[in-house]
């Protein structure tokens, strides 16, 4: 370990088979907390390599809960996390849309590390049961059209990890590599990114794990979403390569909103934000969600350009099929959590 850490700290990058060492012992609780929040910070600090990730996340699906809900195409909307914007919980919305929309959506995720309120806080305040068993969230998918797959049900393994990454309470290779683990085996995913290098770096990793399509979006005023008020980078990434890209809210024929007006004060208000904008309320956020939305339903391949696919989201946020998602999903968990 050692070795290693020496080695993260000198710059160098980690060979395949140091990366899966490493990474093994501490999902096998064989490093001490003090190494690997030391080791991590290190990683933060010289930052993650392509190669890594893409090692690293084959470490944690071999140790992963796997399912696999008979919908196709399977989208997920897991972002980084770790902008420290504070904003709404945009792409946990976003999946409701898509979900609305009828593309089925398998939304991986955990509470908050380091933002004010993480996908799994927000829907359970919202009255969804996020503990349901592996088996009865592929029900769910397969059902409703949503299921919640919360990561420390789905990746027992990351429990040793957990008490270091939230005291740290910063961004590590975690964030970096839940997006790119997620149980169902989704093959479609948009996925934010909160800085332009890091982009780059999971667009490069996705490829490498062969995924049919990816989109990696970052906010250009340092957003892991959509921005509301500029451009946002756009890598799609297939199997054949990977194509830049910009958008902006004019792209899709909405209005530019002041960043401060997507972001929220706390847990409270990220959930009451969160049902006004399913209730269609006329919250500025929105448009963020519905943007993000549709670039999902295009990945997915059910729209044959972002444009198309944000009519579709918008159209299912609008007349209250997204909403209807969360009430049929809030039904099915409540049902599921009883059952024998």
């Amino acid at each position: 370990m050692k070795a290693v850490l020496e080695k993260v700290l000198s710059g160098e990058a980690l060979e395949e088979t140091e990366g899966r060492a490493i990474f093994g012992a501490m999902m096998d609780g064989e490093v001490s907390p003090t190494v690997m929040a030391a080791f991590l910070a290190a990683m933060r600090t010289r930052g993650e390599t392509p190669q890594e990730l893409a090692a690293l996340a084959r470490v944690m699906m071999d140790r992963a809960v796997r399912i696999s809900p008979r919908r196709f195409p399977l989208v997920d909307t897991c972002g980084t996390g770790g902008d420290g914007q504070a904003t709404v919980n945009v792409s946990t919305l976003a999946a409701l849309v898509v979900a609305g929309a009828g593309v089925a959506v398998a939304k991986h995720g955990n509470r908050s590390v380091s933002s004010k309120c993480g996908s799994a806080d927000v829907l359970e305040d919202l009255g969804l049961d996020i503990t349901l068993i592996p088996q009865r969230v592929a029900r769910s998918i397969e059902e409703v059209g949503f299921g919640f797959l919360f990561a420390p049900l789905f990746h027992p393994a990351m429990a040793h990890a957990a008490p270091v990454r939230k005291e740290l309470g910063v961004r590590t290779i975690f964030n970096m590599l839940g997006p790119m683990v997620n149980p169902a085996g989704v093959d479609h995913q948009v996925v934010g990114v909160p800085t332009v290098a890091g982009a780059y770096i999971m667009a490069q990793a996705f490829q490498m794990l062969g995924k049919k399509k990816v989109l990696v979006i970052h906010g250009l005023e340092g957003l892991d979403e959509v921005s509301p008020q500029e451009e946002t980078l756009v890598l799609e990434v297939t199997p054949q390569g990977i194509v830049e890209e910009t958008v902006s809210p004019k792209t899709f024929g909405f209005p530019f909103v002041p960043l401060d007006e997507i972001k929220v004060s706390g847990r409270e208000e990220a959930v009451e934000r969160a049902r006004a904008i399913l209730e269609n309320r006329g919250d500025p956020a929105r448009y963020v969600v519905i943007m993000e939305a549709g670039m999902a339903i295009y990945c997915a391949g059910q729209a044959r350009t972002p444009l198309q696919g944000v009519d579709r989201a918008q159209g299912a946020l609008e007349s209250g099929r997204a909403l209807a998602v969360l009430e049929r999903a809030i039904e099915f968990s409540r049902r599921a959590a009883v059952e024998v």
